[in-house]
């Protein structure tokens, strides 16, 4: 990876953590705000309520995880390890990194990591 691919892919990086950062801020805004039990009538609105609460917190953790990827990776970045996969320690090819820059494995080793085996 060149000079001009390590830049653009930290300046992505670095994009992406601060559009997480700032959804998660305005979902840490609404959460607190937002009382299922106060705005509930009856239970069909309070299972409705409890299901957007539920959503919208599994919405952050998602969120969290992408963020701690993200970080992950552009500490990788800056160590020269970027493109180097986590588990079998060969590249991952570029297209990859550009489709999902704050990726730590390789195509194959995702699908293994997915499917339970290594």
């Amino acid at each position: 990876m060149d000079d001009r691919e390590k830049s653009e892919f930290q300046k992505q990086l670095l994009d992406l953590r601060e559009r997480i950062l700032k959804i998660l801020e305005t979902k840490n805004s609404y959460t607190k705000e937002y009382n299922p039990l106060q705005e509930s009538r009856d239970e069909a609105d309070l299972g409705n309520a409890t299901l957007d609460m539920e959503l919208e917190l599994s919405s952050k953790r998602t969120l969290q995880e992408t963020l701690e990827m993200t970080e992950k990776a552009l500490k990788r970045l800056e160590a020269g390890t970027y493109e180097i996969c986590e588990i079998c320690k060969r590249k991952i090819p570029l297209n990859r990194l550009k489709s999902i820059p704050y990726t730590s494995y390789c195509v194959e080793c995702q699908t293994k990591i997915e499917h339970g085996s290594k």
